[in-house]
């Protein structure tokens, strides 16, 4: 009897415990309400110093970064998921906060994202990578530019060949400012669609496993088995490399 008596206390001790925790979390989440979350949602803004270079990663938000009339970077943010900003070396470095659990799915964590305004000036790297968010960016000028995705589909404005570009089934619209070097798009199983300034001299090889090639306009393009393609546009200074596995690919003006 006394055993039972003991192990009947230890389960309402266990559960009062349990309760007390459930409490606490409850505590936690309504004092984080006043410093950037609202229900399920978190959200907030931050300015930092201009950096050298620029890191985003993201699991699930959105990533949207362009230019604006401004002396620092400014982050606004809203989602189902904090940001973690970390500032070493000239290197500014925004990351998802995957370890967060207290939060629920609701209709609003799903107009996540994070926008970031620059200032106007030549960075040495700006790398933007999400696994099932979108990427875009405008006019972006940079040593290095890296854009990457898993799923996520990705709107490129401005770009020029010293862009990397790759996802694994997103897809890719890219408007090109200048061509003036080689370059690699990467896109699995996404369809690229690539939109070129008229005067660019241009060699394009399309390499696909069951793709499509489709173009408004091309000085000559010659169809190779599994729809591979090759094309010259204003002579061939530069080459492009597009390769996908099942994506097509669209050239347009």
């Amino acid at each position: 009897m006394k055993r039972i008596k003991r192990l009947k206390t230890a389960g309402i001790f266990i559960s009062a415990v349990g309760t007390l925790l459930l409490i606490a979390a409850v505590v936690m989440q309504l004092l984080r309400s006043r410093g950037g979350y609202t229900g399920n949602i978190v959200y907030g803004s931050e300015e930092f110093e201009t950096p050298r270079e620029l890191v985003v990663i993201t699991t699930s938000m959105p990533i949207t970064v362009g230019y604006g009339e401004t002396d620092k970077v400014e982050v606004s943010y809203t989602g189902s998921l904090p940001l973690i900003f970390s500032e070493k070396k000239g290197t500014l470095s925004i990351t998802q906060d995957d370890s967060f659990t207290l939060t629920l799915f609701s209709a609003e964590a799903a107009k996540q994202g994070v926008n970031i305004t620059l200032p106007h000036k030549m960075y040495e790297r700006i790398s933007l990578s999400s696994s099932s968010g979108s990427v875009e960016s405008d006019s972006l000028a940079a040593g290095t530019l890296e854009f990457s995705t898993k799923s996520g589909d990705m709107r490129l404005y401005g770009i020029d060949e010293r862009a990397s570009v790759r996802t694994e089934s997103g897809n890719i619209y890219a408007e090109f400012s200048s061509f003036s070097s080689d370059m690699n798009i990467n896109a699995g199983a996404g369809d690229v669609t690539l939109v070129l300034p008229e005067d660019l001299s241009l060699y394009l090889e399309f390499f696909t496993g069951s793709g499509r090639f489709t173009s408004d306009y091309f000085d000559e393009y010659y169809n190779a088995r599994y729809g591979d393609a090759a094309i010259i546009y204003n002579g061939a200074e530069n080459k492009l490399n597009v390769t996908t596995t099942s994506g097509d690919l669209i050239v347009t003006k």
